[in-house]
């Protein structure tokens, strides 16, 4: 009998070694090829474990590992490292690493994943009896290092596009929300005018005609960052609310006499019925920026009517709400009025307003809402947290 096998003769404490061949590389390549989906079963028993926290689509997770299992085990039948094919340079490996970016996982995640791949073809070869070393070792591992480094450099680029998206998504909704402050002061500086009337002298026209037209440059700069930079994108909130608890009347009421010109402008009364005390736990200047853009929306549809400004506790929440009596909203577009660059045609705007509010509120945790009935004004609404109790940002 073979001594390189286990005799039958063995007694039962006596354990069994099987014992691990040396083969060309050939036939390493002809079992892989062989044995493609126990590679991946082992790969995925081990990958499982690696992702089972971020609750990604497991029957997903190995889409990407046949065309590479293959061109491993053509490389090794060709005792070569082999050149990349264009299909593999253009397909799962970047893919690969695209996807796991927007899954949340970071680059080393990606790597380890790979790694976990390497592993799988070793225990494979080692279930099956067979060294990995030597040449056969240099042609997987150079396989694999490409595939990472594929997916890697897929990886760093969908990075830096998303984060060169939000930067420049933040600067617009920063451009947008200049426009109502910046009316307010030009309005202001017309109203400033009538009041001096006769007071006037040549000097102080100079000076208001010269705060005009510095106004009107800062309204062109304003719209030309909108146009270069008010893009949809695929990106999350570029918000981070630094919290804390303050009362929610006093920071309405202020933006109420901050946009008075405007609201006068137009023969609009804005009502303040935010109770006194009433607390929330949050970011009072992204908040401020809520108020704002929900009045600013609400000025383009109430013209001489009334807007009332609300809040109340409900459940561990607190609700704000501005409602108006204007024309409301279109029914066609009342279901993507949160959406980005969604907009009125009828009405000017760059369609980031109400897509500012939401991403604030969603970066709050909360939720917003609209309603409206075509002709009889519409309502929005959006919950934040309670202020009452001990809260840390």
């Amino acid at each position: 009998m073979d001594d390189s096998r286990t005799s039958s003769a063995t007694s039962p404490d006596e354990v069994p070694v099987a014992t691990q061949q040396h083969c060309t590389i050939e036939h390493l390549a002809a079992v892989f090829a062989g044995c493609q989906e126990e590679i991946i079963t082992e790969w995925r028993l081990h990958a499982n474990e690696l992702l089972r926290e971020l609750e990604l689509d497991k029957p997903t997770i190995t889409d990407h590992l046949p065309d590479l299992i293959s061109e491993i085990t053509r490389d090794l039948s060709l005792s070569a490292t082999g050149v990349l094919s264009a299909e593999h340079i253009a397909g799962s490996p970047p893919v690969h690493g695209v996807q796991r970016f927007h899954d949340g996982l970071d680059a080393g995640e990606v790597v380890a994943e790979y790694n976990l791949l390497r592993i799988a073809f070793f225990t494979v070869a080692e279930r099956h009896d067979l060294f990995v070393v030597g040449e056969a070792a240099r042609i997987i591992n150079h396989r694999i290092d490409e595939a990472v480094r594929l997916a890697v450099t897929a990886f760093s680029a969908q990075q830096a596009l998303i984060r060169k998206e939000q930067e420049d998504e933040h600067l617009a909704f920063i451009a947008h929300d200049l426009r109502t402050p910046l009316n307010a002061v030009s309005l202001l500086t017309d109203e400033l005018t009538e009041e001096l009337g006769d007071a006037r002298s040549g000097a102080t026209d100079e000076i208001f005609d010269a705060l005009r037209r510095n106004l009107r440059r800062v309204e062109e700069l304003i719209q030309n960052v909108l146009k270069a930079k008010a893009i949809p994108t695929g990106a999350g909130s570029s918000f981070q609310p630094e919290q804390r608890v303050f009362e929610l009347r006093p920071l309405v009421q202020r933006l109420v006499l901050d946009l008075k010109a405007v609201a006068t402008k137009q023969d609009i009364k804005v009502v303040n019925e935010i109770p006194p005390r009433l607390t929330v736990f949050a970011d009072a200047g992204l908040i401020s920026q809520v108020f704002q853009n929900l009045l600013s929306n609400a000025f383009k549809y109430a013209a001489r009517g009334r807007i009332v400004i609300s809040a109340h506790e409900e459940a561990d929440t607190v609700r704000c709400v501005v409602q108006d009596n204007g024309a409301g909203v279109p029914p066609e577009l009342l279901s993507s009025v949160f959406h980005k660059l969604a907009t009125d045609p009828e009405k000017e705007g760059s369609g980031l307003g109400l897509t500012i509010v939401k991403q604030i509120v969603d970066a709050h945790g909360g939720t917003v809402n609209a309603e409206s009935v075509h002709g009889s004004g519409a309502t929005f609404s959006f919950t934040l947290p309670q202020g009452a109790g001990e809260k840390s940002g």
